[in-house]
């Protein structure tokens, strides 16, 4: 027998026969086990490769790694920042609103809602979609929020400076100092007139001083005249602003003149005893709206002396 020939036996015969090639089976049995593992081989490259990510992907995944991440850090930043305008807010309602005399502001205002169309659909169907949406809505909200604490802050600040160019212009201060006057001679009312004989209004008040005292303006204001009167002698008048105008009059001397500017505490003149007047003094009127108003409601009452010298010799 040949090495190479291969034999099988025979069961009717019992006998070996030589094994005949059959090439088309050969091939066909080869083929058929190729296309198996190609088949397989494309199945497992496909399997493995839908857990392996392209370089592409990755860098996707990684992106959205740091987005997930950023998300969180700009919730907290809200979250801080909507704790640091709260305080702002109670501040501004208990403080600032109610020292200029303004009401707080509602609530409802306040919280700034926002209504009609989905303003956030841009991210639907984005990952991570919820999330985006919210941190953009509580920044828009937050957004808001602080455009009207900025205009709560921007009246306040308006009425605060006039409030204090108020309290500049106001007459507050005594017209003369204590320490040269030397007694009220007539009070503001209804007084037997020293002059006429008769009962008359008085519209101020006279403080007997000597003649050259130093006259102060009792506020901030424009000089509106500063005259001889056949009544008031020597007379300035100070426009304060704000419908309030006072007058110094029965002066020996004015040191201003018309349309000045001068200050609180600032020399218009000095004591006299000219016009209609009986002896040195200074005839002393505010008016508010052209309505003649007692002084002495307007005087610092708790001035100290120095606080008044300190006024006066700026």
């Amino acid at each position: 027998m040949s090495s190479n020939t291969r034999y099988y036996l025979d069961p009717h015969t019992l006998t070996y026969k030589p094994v005949k090639k059959n090439r088309k089976l050969f091939y066909r049995t080869t083929l058929w086990v190729s296309s198996v593992i190609f088949v397989l081989s494309i199945s497992a490259f496909i399997f493995l490769n839908s857990y392996r990510l392209t370089p592409h992907e990755w860098i996707l995944s990684k992106q959205n790694e740091r987005l997930a991440e950023e998300i969180i850090q700009k919730k907290d930043a809200i979250i801080a920042l909507r704790d640091t305008l709260v305080d702002i807010e109670e501040n501004d309602d208990i403080i600032y609103r109610p020292f200029a005399e303004i009401k707080p502001i509602p609530k409802d205002i306040r919280e700034a809602g926002f209504g009609g169309v989905d303003r956030y659909r841009e991210f639907a169907g984005m990952e991570y979609a919820d999330d985006l949406s919210s941190v953009f809505r509580e920044f828009d909200k937050l957004k808001k929020q602080i455009e009207i604490q900025k205009k709560s802050f921007n009246e306040v600040e308006s009425l605060v400076q006039y409030i204090d160019e108020f309290y500049a212009a106001k007459p507050a201060i005594r017209p003369i100092s204590q320490k040269d006057e030397i007694y009220i001679s007539s009070h503001y009312g209804m007084r037997l007139h020293p002059i006429y004989k008769r009962w008359k209004m008085h519209h101020g008040i006279d403080y007997a001083a000597q003649i050259g005292s130093p006259v102060y303006s009792t506020g901030k204001g424009i000089v509106k005249a500063a005259y001889y009167a056949s009544g008031y002698g020597k007379v300035v008048k100070v426009d304060h602003g704000f419908g309030y105008l006072s007058i110094y009059a029965h002066l020996d001397k004015y040191i201003v003149k018309k349309g000045d500017t001068i200050s609180r505490g600032q020399l218009v003149g000095y004591v006299g005893n000219t016009g209609s007047s009986t002896g040195p003094h200074l005839h002393y009127e505010i008016r508010k709206n052209n309505q003649t108003q007692n002084p002495l409601y307007f005087y610092m009452d708790d001035l100290e002396p120095y606080e008044y010298d300190r006024i006066v010799s700026k």
